[in-house]
Parts: C-alpha cells; structure tokens; sequence
C-alpha cells in the first residue's frame, strides 16, 4: 500500500469503473482529483498487485471533519484483510490531521458494503439526511 500519486490517476479511474457500488461523478473527473490528491497528499492510498489497482481509498480533512470516498478492493481480494487495512490506514491519518469525526456515503442499493462497515464498527445515521446541489457554484461577473 501506498500513498496516490497523480500518476496513478488514470488507473484509479478505471479500476473504479469495474467495481459494483462505486458511485463516480463529477468530482471525479482528472482535474477534480488531482486537486483533491493534492490537497490530500497523506490520506489517499492504493494497493496495486502485478502492476494492477486492487485497492483504494481516498481521505480528505476539512479542517473539522474527516470523509472517506471510493474505499474498493476487487472482488477476487476481498475477504483477506485489505479493504479493514485501507480504512484503518486512512482513518488513522485523518485522525493525525485531527478529525474527531469520519463520515463516509454509501450508495443505498450497495447493501453488501453496509455489512463490511458495521463489522469495522461504522453506524448508520438516521438523525440526518444528505443534501446536494449540481449547480454551477463559481459564478462568473
């Protein structure tokens, strides 16, 4: 495992288009995640075996809170330990950075995923919902 570098962009993405529940958007697009890698430098990781993205996770620290995005192992790795290694990893790094709270988004039909965050001791909230807007938010004078 290691740190992303902008290099590992291309593969990212692809390796992110072959896994079930993965929800890509407009913030992953290559400028937007290369300004995220780069604000992020210590808190987004891969794995790669023979050459090939396996893993992934990218962290990212507001300065309050920490968020967890694209945490994916493929499906021939999984059930050996590395999607708890890049949540561990990545939690811990955030927690340097001094978030005291982690959320992450799970897309509502990746049910199998509900069941790897509990077993690492993730909750559900129902307290809140998640609220989003597409609109251009740059405007122009």
């Amino acid at each position: 495992m290691r740190t992303v570098l902008p290099e590992d962009l291309e593969d990212l993405s692809g390796f992110w288009r072959t896994i079930d529940g993965i929800g890509l958007g407009k913030g992953d697009d290559p400028e937007s995640l290369l300004r995220f890698i780069r604000r992020n430098p210590t808190t987004c990781f891969l794995i790669r075996d023979e050459g090939q993205v396996v893993g992934s996770v990218l962290g990212g620290f507001d300065g309050r809170r920490g968020y967890v995005y694209h945490l994916a192992v493929c499906p021939e790795k999984r059930r050996q330990g590395l999607g708890r290694m890049l949540m561990d990893t990545v939690c811990r790094e955030l927690e340097k950075q001094g978030a005291h709270k982690i959320h992450l988004f799970v897309l509502n039909d990746n049910l199998d995923v509900v069941g790897f965050y509990r077993r690492l001791g993730w909750k559900e909230r129902t307290d809140i919902q998640v609220m989003s807007s597409d609109r251009n938010l740059i405007t122009q004078d």
